[in-house]
């Protein structure tokens, strides 16, 4: 089972890698909601590669996961949303490997690409923060329009997951 989507309904707006000591962030992808209806996750699959082209590491949505239309949803390495409230789905049961620092993220849906994000690096504190308003897929293809978010929230970790990314210098 997935869900029936087309190119752009889903963006990649922020990826949260791994952290130095003192931040309490584990490693996440932020999705927004670009299809302007509500769609269930379940079903949906998230690869990451090298540039080169081989798969690093597969995950699935197994569950039912509602994102209404114009919202944000995080996928974290957890074993349990429970265990960070930023973390919507936990993916550390189908995900067996480091979380990488350079990488292509493919979100795809019944075999069709929905969105694809390549980064260079991530921050070590903080996360690679996509600043555009509205998110859109083609939008999230351009270098510039990503920065780098270590201002610290309300929950002792830098980054907006769940919530609208700070806009980019």
């Amino acid at each position: 089972m997935c869900p029936e989507l087309e190119e752009g309904d889903l963006v990649v707006t922020e990826v949260g890698g791994p952290q130095t000591e003192q931040d309490l962030l584990r490693p996440f992808i932020e999705l927004y909601n670009a299809s302007g209806t509500a769609i269930d996750l379940r079903g949906i699959r998230v690869r990451l590669r090298r540039a080169t082209g081989d798969t690093i590491g597969t995950f699935v949505v197994r569950r039912e996961l509602e994102v209404a239309a114009g919202s944000y949803t995080t996928l974290g390495l957890d074993a349990d949303p429970s265990d960070a409230a930023y973390v919507d789905y936990g993916f550390s049961s189908d995900f067996h490997v480091s979380f990488p620092s350079t990488a292509v993220i493919q979100v795809e849906a019944c075999d069709t690409e929905i969105d694809q994000l390549s980064y260079d690096s991530l921050p070590k504190a903080g996360t690679y923060s996509y600043g555009e308003m509205p998110p859109t897929a083609d939008g999230n293809d351009v270098p510039t329009r990503w920065c780098t978010d270590a201002a610290a929230n309300v929950g002792a970790f830098p980054g907006t997951p769940q919530r609208a990314n700070i806009p980019c210098p």
